[in-house]
Formats: structure tokens, C-alpha cells, sequence
């Protein structure tokens, strides 16, 4: 099966060096240690519900260490591919190449909803109705991440990919680069579906007004201040439950 390069290429650049593989794989060493926290009855599945599952490692992850019943959805019909061909053949994974706005039925069974690195890519109006349809399905657990693109962080970020050869840095001007550093997002181009514009907080006050925020993960390690943390995480529970 014939993928398009940059699905590809965009899976190896997440380990393109030690330090961007570190980062990148942090956010599975909170994922994995939030499983430990599921309860369900014994001998049941974990029901996981994957937003934006790219090429499916939280996937292959879950599976090697949890009993899992997977539905991933993702819009991308190259990573959708990519995944299919790896594991479609596993009897507790399913994927769907859909947006998620039509996907909404799939939060109704699930324990868990994780969303890792996705949020930045979705208009910021849908990702509002995302974790409102989350919070109305009573979802016992949301789990997702996003870049951090402001602050030091961001500064760090752009000049530590410029150093390495990296490409992240190029997304920005260094004009950019420093007003986002500063906090001054009026000097940043418009946030469309990339990491440029971003701002994690909004993002963080939607989840706030639906669901009830348990725990904000940082990275390299969760003891790293936010605004020095290259990407957020934010573990939540429904109210209504």
C-alpha cells in the first residue's frame, strides 16, 4: 500500500533525536500511568476512545500493556491508511476516517477519551463542541495534550529546533518567535490548523467549563512549571457522574 511521504516522514521526525523522541513519548508515559487508575469489573476491557489516532501508537501502547476495546477516529485518510494496514487485523481495534464532528456516538461507551497532540489541529469552534458532546455523554475520563506555543517555552522550543536542524521552527518568523514568547499573540499570524497562534489556555478554560480538570501535566517531567513545558496535558472527569 502506497502512503503519502509526509505521514511518514512526520512519525519520524517526532524521534528525530534523542531529546525530540523524549518529549514526544512523555505523553504516552502519563497515558500508560493514567490506565493504572481505570477501574473497571473484573475481566473487563477498557473501552478507549482515540481522537485524532494518527498513526495509532497509543494503540499498539495501551494493547501491549491493558485489556482494551480501541475505536480510533482520524480525518487524515493517510494516517487512517497507515494504521488500517498495522493493526486493523487486531479484533479490539476499530477505525474510522472521519471528522470527529460526525463521530460523537463513539464517546457514548467509551471510559476513556484521549486526544494526544490533536486539539491544535481542529478549528478552535469544533474543539468547543468536541468536549461539550464529551462532557454531555458523561465520559468518566479525558485525557488530552497540546504544544505549548507561548511563553519562554515556545523561545526554547524555536531556538533549540534551529540549533538541532530541526524543522518546528520554521512554522514561525523569529518576529514570531518572540512575541509569542512574550505573550503577544496580536503580533502572531492568525492560529489556523497548525502550532502558530496556538494558545493552550483558552483550550483549558473550555475543558474547565464542562468537565472537572483532575490533574495539568507538563513535560519533560510533570514537576516542570507550565510556562516552561514544550507541551500541556490536561486530565479530566465528568460532573455528572
Amino acid at each position: 500500500m502506497k502512503h503519502k511521504s509526509w505521514q511518514l516522514k512526520y512519525e519520524d521526525n517526532q524521534n528525530f533525536n534523542f531529546i525530540t523522541s523524549y518529549l514526544h513519548n512523555y505523553r504516552y508515559k502519563n497515558l500508560l500511568d493514567l490506565f493504572k487508575s481505570i477501574k473497571t469489573k473484573d475481566g473487563d476491557e477498557i473501552n478507549v476512545t482515540d481522537i485524532g489516532c494518527g498513526v495509532g501508537k497509543s494503540y499498539e501502547l495501551l494493547n501491549a500493556n491493558y485489556k482494551i476495546n480501541y475505536c480510533g477516529i482520524e480525518a487524515n485518510k493517510g494516517f487512517y491508511d497507515i494504521a488500517n494496514e498495522r493493526y486493523g487485523d487486531f479484533k479490539n481495534f476499530d477505525i474510522v476516517c472521519d471528522s470527529i464532528e460526525n463521530q460523537y456516538c463513539k464517546f457514548e461507551q467509551a471510559d476513556i477519551v484521549i486526544g494526544l497532540e490533536t486539539f491544535e489541529h481542529i478549528p478552535e469552534n469544533l474543539v468547543v463542541r468536541v468536549i461539550e458532546a464529551i462532557a454531555k455523554s458523561k465520559v468518566p475520563l479525558f485525557y488530552c495534550t497540546v504544544p505549548n506555543e507561548l511563553g519562554p517555552a515556545i523561545l526554547i522550543k524555536n531556538i533549540g529546533s534551529y540549533i538541532m536542524g530541526y524543522s518546528r521552527h520554521k512554522e514561525y518568523s523569529w518576529r514570531e518567535t518572540f512575541s509569542s514568547s512574550m505573550y503577544d499573540l496580536d503580533n502572531v499570524g492568525l492560529h489556523g490548523a497548525g502550532h502558530k497562534g496556538f494558545d493552550w489556555r483558552w483550550l483549558a478554560q473550555t475543558i474547565r467549563h464542562n468537565l472537572q480538570i483532575e490533574k495539568i501535566t507538563t513535560s519533560p517531567f510533570n514537576f516542570v512549571p507550565k510556562f516552561l513545558s514544550p507541551s500541556i496535558g490536561f486530565i479530566a472527569k465528568s460532573r455528572q457522574i
